[in-house]
């Protein structure tokens, strides 16, 4: 019995593996697409709780508002604005604005008390845990599939 030498025996090369384009939809059919109603309707009622409880947490202002927080604010609610549209014609869109007005929420509650305007307190950490929620669940909602019909 002989034994081969696994060293010397020669191997043949792997063929290179190319992987299968992704295929995607276009970003405007996408957006356009429809939304089941339950992700409407819970995602409206997301936003009603914890932008209602994260308001309600902050206390008197201790410092005057920055001017760029009246204009950082005019956007927000803007796009509060075309979320709620979006999610009453249950399209897709309306859930991308959801999760921009939730990150800009998120940076307004960040400079809140960076900028001197509150004084940074047990409240700031119960507002950033509903605004952090509401970029979670719109950043989820994104991910869940059309609804069919």
């Amino acid at each position: 019995m002989t034994m081969i030498d696994q060293r010397t025996r020669p191997v043949a090369p792997e063929a290179p593996v190319t992987p299968e384009p992704v295929v995607r939809a276009d970003t405007r059919a996408w957006l356009r697409e429809r939304i089941t109603a339950e992700t409407a309707v819970l995602m409206a009622a997301t936003w009603w709780v914890l932008f209602l409880v994260a308001t309600g947490l902050e206390p008197e202002a201790t410092g005057s508002a920055p001017a760029w927080a009246a204009a950082a604010s005019f956007a927000f609610f803007g796009l509060l604005g075309i979320t709620a549209v979006g999610l009453f014609a249950r399209r897709r869109w309306g859930l991308l604005a959801s999760l921009g007005a939730a990150g800009l929420l998120t940076a307004l509650s960040v400079a809140c008390p960076a900028s001197a305007h509150h004084a940074i307190g047990g409240w700031w950490f119960g507002q950033m845990a509903c605004v952090l929620g509401l970029l979670g669940a719109s950043a989820f909602a994104l991910t869940r599939p059309a609804a069919h019909a």
